[in-house]
């Protein structure tokens, strides 16, 4: 919170998205999207396949050209260093190297981004200290994903991207992750995108509706007029 001339707080801004716009050669694949995200808040994406949810989160990122405004605590410039260090991003790629060890790939980006972390205490965090040695090209899905955001939470962003985060993973596994991204809500704003629409209201303090690479809706969950389920199908069929 930031004091406004009265002295009271007001929310940050971690996040404005100003009539972003992406298109590959003709096809617009994003048209005129555009919401704010308060610092700390968590957003869910929701909408069908091919509705843009990825390619938005990609373009959030600094992955894709775009047009439009996108930013980031304050900084419009996509190129600049230090907005893309508060930025952390885990696609569908994992960015893991399957043939170093869950330990060697910690030490990797810890040195690549220049911080000091035990990689011991991370694997224990993430529950993978008895496959620290362990090449990552024999994880299952799970184990690379909780060492996918191990990565990606490394640097300490402030700003955290998440591409369909649970596809793939089992009960167990999805209870684990869901945890740990509650454990990170309030601290990180993030930006998640999903298929699962309990989930998303469970998690989210705001919903974020695409179809078609438009924006249907942009809201809390207690402004929806009807349980998530109807209110969902109405805004995408």
């Amino acid at each position: 919170m930031k004091p406004n001339e009265t002295g009271k707080s007001i929310p940050e801004v971690a996040l404005r998205v100003e009539n972003l716009q992406f298109k590959t050669g003709l096809i617009s694949i994003l048209k005129n999207i555009q919401f704010e995200v308060q610092k700390g808040e968590a957003v869910a994406i929701l909408g069908p396949n091919g509705s843009g949810k990825s390619t938005l989160l990609k373009c959030l990122a600094g992955l894709l050209p775009h047009t439009g405004k996108i930013e980031v605590f304050g900084n419009a410039s996509r190129k600049d260093p230090l907005r893309k260090q508060k930025l952390g991003y885990l696609g569908h790629e994992t960015f893991l190297y399957s043939k170093l060890s869950a330990k060697e790939n910690l030490i990797f980006y810890s040195e690549l981004y220049q911080i000091d972390r035990d990689p011991d205490a991370v694997l224990e965090e993430f529950r993978l200290p008895a496959s620290s040695n362990q090449l990552v090209e024999t994880f299952s899905r799970g184990m690379k994903q909780r060492l996918a955001l191990a990565r990606t939470l490394l640097p300490s962003p402030e700003l955290l991207l998440l591409d369909e985060p649970f596809t793939g993973l089992d009960q167990q596994g999805s209870q684990w992750l869901e945890e740990k991204i509650l454990e990170q809500k309030g601290t990180i704003t993030m930006l998640m995108a999903t298929h699962e629409l309990e989930r998303a209201t469970e998690i989210a303090d705001k919903l974020l509706i695409l179809k078609g690479g438009r924006q249907m809706f942009y809201g809390s969950p207690t402004e929806m007029d009807s349980e998530i389920h109807d209110f969902y199908r109405v805004r995408t069929n």
